[in-house]
């Protein structure tokens, strides 16, 4: 069995026009990720096709739109717990058709490439040209060059756009749950951009090297799920720059203040007593969006 993962129904929207080519594909799922759903609900849907399946003995293939992504990161979760399913990242129609005619994945990998390629007529590689360092400027007095509240960590937007847009040097993951997850750092350690340096610490940990200037000259970009773990960040003297509430995940007793961006009670309560102490929040999704001023957004939608 294959099961095409994507953002949005492009999974979805593959498999149909295949099947314009082919007649119906009984061997076939899709997974389709939307905001405001999080790692959790995609593993959750991979895990009702798993059991759902009518011969349980079948080999399980899941095939994701592009490496690193929220649907490719989520099916390394759940490869965890079944390590019998195998996660291929390039979803394409080009793909799924050599899928459904019966090629083995890796076999319809290599034709894939092998096609694309056939038209291209070969020139000689360039050397890349010299990072110019007067675009990215080093910060001494705080690494942090950004902070990002978002409940998917390190995903497409973030591996693809946000590193490169603030030439960041180092991932910082704070979170107490996932340092002793074995499983959640493996994948972090996984969907992390080439060339940049990842740390997974809890809040107390990267408050002391923060503080202990063990970062200075680096340029960070900081990832939490919660606003709670900036909380305790500040108490422990963690100078913030301004936060950008990047996405929340929908939870029991949430409510949506923006499309990818649901909080509860006690979240507005967090955000609002760290506005109190000065600290800047805004709403942006990826570097291209306008910043939105999140405070007044949170409390508009209150009332």
């Amino acid at each position: 069995m294959y099961i095409l993962a994507s953002h949005g129904d492009y999974a979805k929207q593959t498999l149909k026009s295949c099947e314009m080519i082919t007649g119906e594909l009984t061997n076939f799922a899709t997974v389709s990720f939307k905001d405001p759903m999080g790692i959790d609900d995609v593993v959750k849907c991979y895990e009702d096709i798993y059991q759902g399946r009518q011969d349980s003995a079948e080999e399980v293939v899941i095939i994701a739109d592009i490496p690193n992504g929220t649907p490719a990161n989520a099916a390394s979760t759940f490869i965890a717990e079944h390590p019998d399913v195998k996660l291929y990242s390039g979803l394409s129609l080009m793909l799924t058709l050599s899928l459904a005619t019966g090629t083995p994945a890796e076999e319809a990998i290599s034709q894939t490439i092998e096609l694309m390629e056939s038209n291209i007529k070969k020139k000689p590689k360039k050397q890349p040209a010299a990072p110019n360092k007067e675009t990215a400027p080093v910060n001494t007095d705080n690494p942090l060059v950004n902070v990002r509240i978002d409940s998917r960590l390190i995903h497409g937007q973030v591996a693809t756009m946000w590193t490169r847009s603030l030439n960041t040097t180092r991932i910082m993951v704070v979170d107490d749950q996932i340092v002793t997850s074995k499983v959640q750092k493996a994948t972090l350690k996984t969907a992390v951009p080439a060339g940049i340096h990842l740390s997974i610490l809890t809040a107390k940990g990267a408050a002391e090297r923060i503080n202990s200037g063990q970062y200075n000259g680096q340029r960070v970009l900081l990832l939490v799920k919660k606003p709670q773990i900036l909380a305790q960040l500040v108490s422990a003297g963690v100078k913030l720059p301004a936060v950008n509430v990047g996405n929340m995940s929908m939870s029991q007793g949430a409510r949506q203040v923006a499309k990818s961006v649901a909080v509860t009670d006690e979240d507005t309560a967090t955000f609002n007593q760290m506005a109190e102490k000065g600290i800047d929040f805004y709403h942006q999704m990826v570097p291209n969006d306008k910043q939105e001023p999140f405070i007044s957004m949170l409390n508009k939608k209150e009332n």
